[in-house]
């Protein structure tokens, strides 16, 4: 898209994002027991009264439950819709604001951790977004990125897995088997170029957000996926922890074998005391 047309789009997908009551129940649903995972992960990288900086925290739950551990936190996110509910759990460990991933009204070198869950799929720039996330990390600081991996070739076999047993595919990009088959070759060939290419490329698409408040990420505006992650992080001199983690044996498992093809995005890195941005 061309910038003009990029503008729109994300001006379009705030005001949404700012609106939609059906899309704020579905993050609404987003309970102690799906958030757990991102939560035991940040929580495992941190030092004990750690600053924590929670990206794109939607309702504000991620941000209470890291506050719980005895950190000190502030949960953002671009829409004060979202964070309306959130302020009656303020304290003195933990505050929300409303701000953008793209322009962070936080000084250089703030927090101890910045860490995000299923944002970065849905900014118009993963570079600038990811660049705002170094420069408020302070200095042998953690930046942990979790999400999904748009370009993982295994959604389109579990797609194809549960249509053949009766049930729904993945909405939107897998709702039928050939449509799945397509979906799995087509991120296959994008993750294998994107491995043994020396480029760093960020594809993006338009969001469908007429269909984004039943799920399946259909408001997604960048393929998000671990190889560009870890190129661009690795580029600005970012040290890579661990690729790819999971809390159960099974993906664990494809998590050793296949890091960058995983299901889900679930990066920790470390900035160099030394690093530039």
């Amino acid at each position: 898209m061309n910038p003009i047309a990029v503008s729109e789009e994300r001006n379009k997908l705030k005001r949404f994002y700012e609106t939609s009551c059906d899309y704020k129940k579905l993050l609404d649903a987003h309970n102690r027991g799906y958030l757990q995972p991102y939560v035991d992960t940040v929580n495992r990288y941190a030092r004990p009264g750690s600053s924590i900086l929670d990206l794109g925290c939607g309702n504000g739950l991620s941000s209470y439950m890291l506050s719980e551990h005895g950190h000190r936190v502030i949960g953002t996110d671009i829409s004060l819709f979202f964070l309306a509910e959130a302020a009656q759990l303020q304290n003195d460990k933990l505050k929300y604001q409303v701000c953008d991933v793209l322009d962070l009204p936080f000084a250089d070198r703030s927090f101890d951790m910045v860490c995000s869950n299923e944002l970065i799929e849905h900014v118009f720039d993963a570079r600038k977004a990811l660049t705002e996330m170094m420069r408020t990390l302070k200095g042998g600081g953690i930046l942990v990125v979790m999400g999904p991996n748009l370009c993982s070739p295994f959604w389109a076999l579990i797609a194809i897995a549960s249509i053949i047993a009766g049930r729904d595919g993945r909405y939107i990009w897998a709702e039928t088997c050939w449509q799945a088959i397509r979906w799995g070759c087509r991120n296959l060939i994008l993750s294998l170029k994107k491995r043994f290419s020396s480029k760093v490329t960020f594809l993006y698409r338009k969001p469908d957000l007429e269909k984004a408040s039943a799920g399946g990420d259909s408001d997604s505006v960048y393929y998000a996926n671990p190889i560009d992650l870890e190129r661009f992080l690795k580029a600005h001199g970012m040290r890579i922890i661990s690729l790819c983690e999971s809390p159960t044996l099974k993906g664990r498992i494809v998590a050793r074998l296949f890091p960058r093809f995983h299901l889900y995005i679930s990066m920790v890195s470390q900035k160099n005391e030394d690093q530039s941005i």
